[in-house]
């Protein structure tokens, strides 16, 4: 019982003596040293003139990936990522590669190999 009590007092000692909690300062982050997210350079409404008229995809992110949503339909397909600005639609395989314009922004979408959807300017 000595034992317990001594080993209590001299944790009691230590813990009090060496963990000392420090004040939580609050930290502030100016919005140019915030990070933005990578994937938001290739959200936006994306059009397709097919035979039957256009067609449009708005693509947003959603817990973090690419989720784009057919608007005549509302069919959601989810775009996994591969590498730089190639990008895989999950459950068809197809490749979605976003092409950039002279000045760095996504400007369409080159899905297949030969379908172009361009970028809606909003």
């Amino acid at each position: 019982m000595k034992k317990i009590l001594l080993f209590t007092a001299i944790l009691f000692l230590i813990t009090t003596t060496f963990c000392k909690a420090l004040p939580l300062k609050p930290v502030t982050i100016s919005t140019d040293k915030r990070q933005k997210d990578p994937l938001i350079d290739y959200t936006g409404k994306f059009k397709i003139d097919l035979k039957k008229g256009p067609a449009v995809l708005e693509i947003a992110i959603v817990n973090g990936e690419l989720v784009a949503t057919q608007l005549w339909d509302g069919e959601k397909v989810l775009l996994k990522h591969l590498s730089g600005d190639s990008f895989m639609v999950a459950g068809f395989d197809w490749s979605a590669k976003f092409l950039r314009g002279k000045d760095k922004k996504v400007t369409e979408i080159l899905v297949m190999g030969t379908d172009h959807w361009m970028k809606i300017k909003e």
